[in-house]
C-alpha cells in the first residue's frame, strides 16, 4: 500500500463531496487514477481531472484551478501532504520526504519492505520457460526465454503468488531423427567427453547440411533413411531408442550445467516424449464428444467463430503435433498441479498456435483457460542478422561463456590476481557474466528485438550489468570504511538535497515497480529502475558526501540512505536473477 496515494485519495474524495457531482468518487478509484509527474520540481504525485470532466462539465484544467484551493486547506491537517498546485489537467502533490524516508529506510534495513509484496497469498501460477530441444546446440539465442522466464519467477514468489516453475523439454520429433540419422551413417568422430549436447547440435546441422547438398536421387534415398528411423523412434524399437536414451541424455547433461551456471530452477521438467500418446487419447475423447471433427482423415477443431481457423490436432496418418501435445500438457498441468493461472514464455512466432491452444482448452471445458497467458518475445539476433541452428551461424552457449570470461578478466579481474584466490576470481567472473547476459536481455520489453553484443553488454558504464554491480560494490565499499549507523539515531529530516530526496523516493517506489513488472510480464520495467536507482545514487554521492557530511548526524543519515540503495539494488538484481560480488 502506498500511504501517501491513500491519504492523496482520501483528501480528494472529501473535497469531491463538496460539489453537486452526478457521481460517486471513491477513494479506491481516485487511488487508480494518481501517478508521477514527468519532473520531480512538478511534484512527488499528480492526480489527472480528464475523469472529473463529465460530471463537472468543465475542461479538466478548469477543474484543477477549482480544486486546488479547497484542497490546499484541507492538507493542512495532513502531515504527509505538503503542498498542492493545479498544473495544466493534473493537480500536483509535494509530500514530507522526511517522513518517506522514515517509513521506507528503517523497513529495507531490518529487511521488512523486501515482503510487503507477500503480504496476500495469491493463486497457483505455472511458469513455462526454457523448452530446448535435445539433439541441437543451445545457444546465446535461447538465453532470452531462460532469462525473462526465470525473472518472471522469482517477481511473481516476491508478490505472493504460489509459483511453480517448469521447464518442456523438446526430446522427440524430425529433428532427432536427422541427428541419429547422421550420427549412425555418416559420422566418424568420437564423442567428446564434455558437451556431448553441443556436439550433437553440430551433428544436427551437418545432417541438414548433407539432406540440402545431396543430389535430388540421393536426397531422396537419404530422407527415406531419415522417415525410417522417425518410425523406429515412435514405434520404440529397442535398438534405436537405446541410442536415443543416451543421446538425450547427452542433451540434458548440458541443459543442467547451463541452468546451473546461470542459477535457474526448476520445480518440474515436462518431455515431450511423456504427453505423445496422451494427447492422441485426449483428441479422440473430444472427438467422440463432437468437439472435434475429422477433416480429409485428419482431426482437428473448427475455431472459424473465433477467427482461428481449424486447428489441427492429428494428422490423417495418426501422427500427433505440437498442438497435440500442448493439449496433454494443459491437462497435466491443470489436473496434476492443480493451477489456477499458466504463461507460457513462447517466442513470437507461435502466437496463432497459443490462441488456438487456448480456445481449445475453453471449448473442453477448462475454467482456467481464461487465465492462460502466452508471452511473446522478439528474437535475438547478431549484428550481421538472424541466428539459426539450421544454418549454423549461432554463438553456442560454450562459446558464449569462454568468450565472456575471456573479456571479464582481461578487463576486469586479472589485477586482482595474487590478492585473490583463484576461486573468488572464477566466481565473480560468473557473477558479471551472469549479470551481462541476463540484464541484456531483460533491459528492453520483450515484444523487441534484441541485438547481442558481447562487448557493449559488459562494460561498466551505461544501461549494462556490469554498470549495477559497481554501483552495488561501490556502496559495500564506503559501508564497510565507515559502518553503519544506528537506524533509531537517524534524523530523515537531514536528508535536503534535491538529489537525495530524489533516491528517497525511487525507494520507496521500488515494490509498486516489482508488482507491475509480474502483472505486465515486464521484468524490463524494473530492469530500467534499477538503471536510474543507480544513477539517482551517483549523482548523490558525488553531490552529498558521506565521508566529509557536515556533521556525524548527517553522514549517518547518508549513510544509511546509501545502504538501503545497495540493499535494493541487491533485492532487485536478484530478481533479474543476478546475484552481484561483494567487492570488485
Amino acid at each position: 500500500m502506498n500511504i501517501f496515494k491513500t491519504k492523496i485519495s482520501h483528501v480528494i474524495a472529501e473535497v469531491l463531496q463538496q460539489f453537486d457531482t452526478s457521481e460517486d468518487y471513491t477513494s479506491e478509484m481516485l487511488e487508480s487514477l494518481i501517478e508521477h509527474p514527468p519532473k520531480p520540481e512538478m511534484g512527488d504525485y499528480a492526480f489527472p481531472c480528464f475523469t472529473l470532466a463529465k460530471s463537472f462539465r468543465k475542461a479538466p484544467k478548469l477543474i484543477a484551478e477549482e480544486l486546488s484551493e479547497p484542497l490546499h486547506s484541507a492538507i493542512t491537517k495532513i502531515d504527509e501532504l505538503l503542498s498542492v498546485q493545479a498544473i495544466g489537467p493534473y493537480i500536483n502533490f509535494n509530500v514530507s520526504i522526511a517522513q518517506m524516508a522514515s517509513i521506507t529506510l528503517s523497513k529495507i534495513f531490518t529487511g521488512d519492505y523486501f515482503k510487503e509484496n507477500q503480504a496476500i497469498t495469491r493463486e497457483r501460477v505455472m511458469i513455462e520457460f526454457s523448452q530446448p530441444n535435445t539433439h541441437k546446440g543451445f545457444h546465446v539465442g535461447h538465453m532470452r526465454n531462460v532469462a525473462l522466464g526465470d525473472s518472471l519467477c522469482r517477481i511473481y514468489r516476491y508478490n505472493g503468488y504460489d509459483l511453480v516453475a517448469v521447464n518442456y523439454i523438446g526430446d522427440v520429433g524430425t529433428h532427432i531423427a536427422k541427428c541419429l540419422w547422421y550420427y549412425l551413417n555418416h559420422n566418424e568422430e568420437s564423442a567428446p567427453d564434455q558437451l556431448r549436447g553441443e556436439w550433437l547440435g553440430k551433428l544436427y546441422m551437418k545432417a541438414i547440411q548433407k539432406l540440402e547438398e545431396a543430389p535430388p536421387e540421393q536426397s531422396k534415398a537419404y530422407q527415406q533413411e531419415v522417415s525410417q528411423i522417425l518410425q523406429r523412434l515412435e514405434a520404440k524399437d529397442p535398438e534405436i531408442s537405446k541410442i536415443w536414451e543416451m543421446t538425450r541424455q547427452w542433451s540434458l547433461d548440458d541443459f543442467d550445467t547451463i541452468y546451473q551456471w546461470s542459477d535457474v530452477k526448476f520445480h518440474h521438467i515436462f518431455y515431450e516424449s511423456e504427453v505423445d500418446e496422451d494427447g492422441k487419447k485426449i483428441v479422440f475423447e473430444e472427438l467422440e464428444k463432437g468437439i472435434c471433427e475429422r477433416s480429409e482423415g485428419a482431426i482437428g477443431i473448427d475455431l472459424d467463430n473465433a477467427d482461428l481457423g481449424f486447428f489441427l490436432l492429428l494428422k490423417s496418418d495418426g501422427n500427433t503435433l505440437y498442438s497435440t501435445k500442448d493439449l496433454a500438457l494443459a491437462k497435466k498441468k491443470f489436473d496434476e498441479f492443480e493451477i489456477q493461472r499458466s504463461i507460457y514464455v513462447v517466442g513470437a512466432e507461435q502466437t496463432l498456435h497459443f490462441k488456438q491452444v487456448f480456445e481449445t482448452l475453453k471449448r473442453m471445458g477448462y475454467q482456467q483457460a481464461d487465465k492462460c497467458f502466452h508471452l511473446s518475445y522478439g528474437l535475438v539476433t547478431l549484428k550481421a542478422g538472424k541466428m539459426s541452428s539450421r544454418a549454423g551461424n549461432v554463438i553456442l552457449f560454450s562459446q558464449l561463456q569462454q568468450e565472456m570470461k575471456d573479456f571479464i578478466q582481461t578487463n576486469y579481474l586479472n589485477q586482482y590476481r595474487g590478492q585473490w584466490d583463484d576461486q573468488e576470481i572464477e566466481e565473480t567472473t560468473r557473477s558479471v557474466a551472469v549479470a551481462g547476459i541476463k540484464y541484456g536481455m531483460l533491459n528492453q520489453d520483450p515484444n523487441k528485438q534484441i541485438v547481442f553484443s558481447m562487448e557493449d553488454w559488459l562494460v561498466s558504464e551505461g544501461d549494462t550489468g556490469t554498470y549495477l554491480i559497481y554501483a552495488y560494490v561501490r556502496i559495500r565499499s564506503i559501508v564497510r570504511q565507515i559502518g553503519l549507523p544506528t537506524v533509531e539515531k537517524v534524523d530523515y529530516s537531514l536528508l535536503e538535497h534535491p538529489n537525495e530526496q530524489a533516491v528517497v523516493r525511487q525507494l520507496f517506489d521500488f515494490n509498486e515497480v516489482v508488482w507491475v513488472a509480474g502483472e505486465q510480464y515486464r521484468p524490463s520495467l524494473l530492469a530500467r529502475t534499477l538503471f536510474d536507482l543507480a544513477k539517482s545514487f551517483s549523482r548523490a554521492y558525488t553531490t552529498c558526501s558521506v565521508k566529509h557530511a557536515e556533521s556525524a548526524e548527517l553522514q549517518s543519515a547518508r549513510l544509511l540512505l546509501f545502504h538501503c540503495v545497495a540493499e535494493t539494488l541487491k533485492q532487485g538484481l536478484y530478481l533479474l536473477g543476478i546475484t552481484p560480488p561483494e567487492r570488485m
